[in-house]
């Protein structure tokens, strides 16, 4: 399964065989965010982007929708404007977009489509 990261294509056989740069993505994005969740959520959060990450058993679209929907609720009430749900349906696929923004930035946003998924 492909996945976008930024402006870069990997195909998801190649990324995963670098454990460090998985680990790379997931500090960097852990970073970014962190501060959106209260100290007391942030062992959980901290577990849902581990899994949200793991390209080497990657989750379902479904449970990458559902791990985003936990990082919200988890999420501070003055973070949640953060994070975004898109959905719309074009004549071909229907598609969701999960991001979360931080003004300008974008530490992470996830295409789900019917047939398959990637993140940016």
């Amino acid at each position: 399964m492909p996945i976008t990261i930024g402006r870069g294509f990997l195909k998801s056989e190649m990324f995963s065989q670098s454990a460090i740069s998985q680990r790379s993505f997931f500090t960097l994005l852990w970073e970014k965010i962190k501060d959106f969740f209260c100290d007391t959520q942030r062992s959980t959060a901290d577990q849902y982007i581990k899994e949200l990450c793991d390209v080497a058993s990657p989750p379902d679209a479904q449970r990458l929708f559902d791990l985003f929907c936990k990082l919200y609720e988890l999420s501070s009430p003055s973070c949640r404007g953060n994070f975004h749900f898109q959905h719309y349906k074009d004549a071909e696929c229907q598609y969701t977009n999960l991001c979360i923004k931080d003004g300008e930035d974008i530490p992470l946003c996830i295409m789900i489509r019917q047939d398959h998924y990637y993140y940016e």
